[in-house]
């Protein structure tokens, strides 16, 4: 006889045994950007679910809180010992009922692992993009450029929800963050500035610096102004940055259909470097 698959909403009592299912097991998948598993789930507001047998915990699957009608699965672990295409089904089904209830149409997940594909396949979910990475190595740094009208200058705290605002407006859902995830942006970069017009921000970047490298995590520029020099003074600015601090190497991820940005990361130099990842989509 099949034993009974018991779903429930995640809970704080609860984080010790998901810290332990999301290190102990193979199947796990985690995509959170900048923020550890124990806060993202003590402050994000999406929907979390955890599928029990008899007292253990199987598995869960955790959505991010929607932005409009798109929201992300940010985490999937399953169990090694569990009967894992029932158990999937079983979160889903839960999380699907709860994210039509909170009107979300679109849910994407951004493929690190294959493992992952027979599980959301059956549902619907199908390649829809892919976030590609480039990569800028061994160059000199850029010549500063003469900005007419804009200044760059570091992001302070109170310009957390104009950026929020530029970054929503430059970017089409699933792509856009949310204040949450721009104030977590700011928290863990190395360099985060903005290129103000006037007294107005329209773009941003924020980066982050790893042993002897550098990625630019975020830029965005508010659509009106894409193409008249914001994105190359941000990207300028951030790479003459970097070389200061003895860092040649510099990574960034786009969409591999935002042929704009590429465009832009390529006048610098930066060229693809094969590490690409499948993002799949499903309508509900």
């Amino acid at each position: 006889m099949l034993k009974q698959i018991t779903v429930t909403p995640y809970t704080r009592r609860d984080r010790h045994v998901v810290s332990d299912l999301l290190f102990r097991n193979y199947n796990v998948h985690t995509h959170l950007d900048w923020q550890e598993t124990d806060k993202w789930l003590e402050t994000q507001q999406g929907i979390t679910r955890l599928a029990w047998q008899h007292g253990r915990l199987m598995g869960m699957l955790a959505t991010a809180a929607p932005l409009g009608d798109t929201t992300w699965i940010r985490i999937a672990a399953l169990a090694d010992n569990a009967d894992a295409q029932r158990t999937f089904e079983a979160l889903f089904e839960a999380l699907q009922i709860e994210m039509i209830a909170m009107q979300v149409r679109t849910v994407a997940v951004l493929l690190i692992r294959d493992w992952l594909i027979p599980f959301v396949q059956p549902h619907g979910f199908a390649l829809a993009e892919e976030v590609i990475t480039l990569r800028r190595a061994d160059q000199p740094p850029p010549l500063e450029e003469q900005l007419l009208n804009l200044v760059i200058h570091p992001t302070r705290d109170g310009n957390i929800p104009t950026i929020a605002r530029v970054d929503q407006a430059a970017f089409t859902p699933p792509w856009q963050l949310s204040d949450d995830d721009v104030r977590e942006a700011v928290r863990a970069s190395a360099y985060c500035t903005v290129a103000v017009s006037g007294e107005r921000i329209v773009g941003y970047q924020a980066s982050t610096m790893y042993f002897d490298g550098g990625h630019l995590a975020r830029l965005a520029v508010l659509p009106e102004l894409q193409g008249m020099g914001v994105g190359s003074a941000l990207v300028n600015d951030l790479l003459r940055r970097f070389s200061r601090r003895g860092i040649t190497s510099v990574t960034v991820n786009t969409q591999l259909s935002n042929t704009r940005s590429q465009r832009l990361y390529e006048r610098y130099g930066f060229r693809r470097n094969g590490y690409d990842l499948p993002v799949w989509m499903i309508k509900l």
